[in-house]
């Protein structure tokens, strides 16, 4: 091998190292079979959370949230449960719950949107889908 193929192999090496991990935090988050082009599932939601059982158990602490069927469902630090589509209406990046300013986050880009669903900041322009809640003892539902 000659001196500039190696140096060449080498950069090319180093860059994947330096690079791939700013490439994977920009790719979109898992694609949900059921879900529109923004990310809002199009078909009718409707499904129970049973807060007992273990997947479901972060939903019994205040402030905490949960990703199930294409929804992010938290539990406020007020104890209320709120449900919102889980894909951000800009590009469809996965959202969080941030209790400590009760707004669901885009890291991606930045947006915010309030408990209601509206955008408190851009570059979103458009309200996200917000669903019903309902718990009875240990089920929690959320529906259209």
């Amino acid at each position: 091998m000659k001196r500039n193929e190696f140096l060449t192999a080498l950069g090319i090496s180093a860059s994947t190292v330096v690079f791939a991990p700013y490439l994977v935090s920009c790719s979109k988050g898992s694609s949900l079979s059921d879900s529109g082009s923004n990310g809002t599932p199009s078909a009718t939601v409707d499904f129970t959370l049973d807060l007992s059982m273990p997947a479901n158990s972060a939903l019994n602490t205040n402030g905490s949230s949960m990703i199930s069927n294409g929804v992010i469902v938290a539990k406020t630090s007020t104890g209320m449960y709120i449900a919102v589509a889980s894909k951000c209406t800009h590009q469809g990046y996965t959202l969080a719950y941030d209790n400590g300013t009760s707004e669901f986050h885009c890291a991606s880009h930045g947006s915010n949107f309030s408990t209601t669903g509206l955008v408190v900041n851009g570059p979103a322009s458009t309200a996200l889908k917000v669903y019903k809640t309902q718990l009875t003892g240990t089920n929690l539902r959320v529906y259209s």
